[in-house]
């Protein structure tokens, strides 16, 4: 009996001696905001999109500890959405036309890797660029020589012009990891920004977003797994 006992109090020191390191290594916190309205391609409207989310950020706050091994994970899942439309007629022989959806994230008000100058506020960034790093974008045209070989476009014959016309309309499922490291102790804001290109939609060119998340996650550096790196722009 009294060998039984020896036995499991063993046992359960060595499963408890096992399992603590797991415990010490805790990633920390975590927070999220879900923004859920979702951009449309509509087939009846000659695929133009509608919905998407009005306003253009997502924002959560996360709390760390003073180790200067913490380090925040951030990444935006943005659905976007692109519409280009672009028309060639006997007037116009090409025709350009150009979307996107630009995202940055700020911490406490600067620009988080890889966003460039990242650890500047926005205003301050040389060069304008503000942290900005493209989750979708898309350059379209369309060119022909055809109708210079068409004697009939816009005639008696054929009072109807001649044209030609492409339209793409897509939506597609982005993230991209954001990180800063040594972040410091205390309640920090996180903020998800995009723009779209253009900033509002035209019978050519449109773009949306939605939906989309915001997650971040306090999690720990240490020298033997080799830290952050992040090669400068150069």
């Amino acid at each position: 009996m009294g060998r039984t006992t020896v036995r499991i109090g063993t046992a359960l020191f060595i499963l408890f001696f096992i399992a603590a390191p797991s415990f010490a290594q805790s990633s920390g916190n975590f927070a999220s905001q879900i923004l859920t309205p979702q951009c449309e391609v509509n087939a009846d409207k000659n695929g133009q999109l509608e919905g998407g989310i009005a306003e253009n950020i997502l924002q959560t706050t996360i709390k760390t500890n003073g180790s200067e091994s913490t380090a925040l994970l951030i990444r935006p899942s943005l659905v976007t959405g692109l519409f280009t439309r672009t028309k060639v007629d006997t007037t116009v022989d090409s025709a350009t036309a150009i979307a996107g959806v630009q995202v940055r994230v700020l911490l406490d008000g600067k620009i988080v890797a890889p966003g460039k100058n990242f650890g500047l506020p926005p205003d301050d960034n040389p060069g304008g660029e503000g942290g900005w790093v493209y989750f979708d974008k898309r350059f379209q045209q369309l060119s022909t020589n055809l109708f210079g070989t068409i004697t009939d476009c816009g005639t008696l014959e054929a009072p109807e012009p001649c044209y030609l016309e492409l339209v793409l309309s897509t939506l597609s499922a982005h993230s991209l990891d954001f990180v800063a490291g040594n972040v410091g102790v205390g309640d920090h804001t996180l903020k998800v920004q995009w723009k779209l290109t253009p900033t509002s939609g035209t019978a050519n060119e449109a773009a949306c977003v939605g939906p989309g998340v915001l997650t971040v996650q306090q999690v720990k550096t240490f020298a033997t797994g080799g830290g952050i790196v992040i090669d400068p722009v150069k």
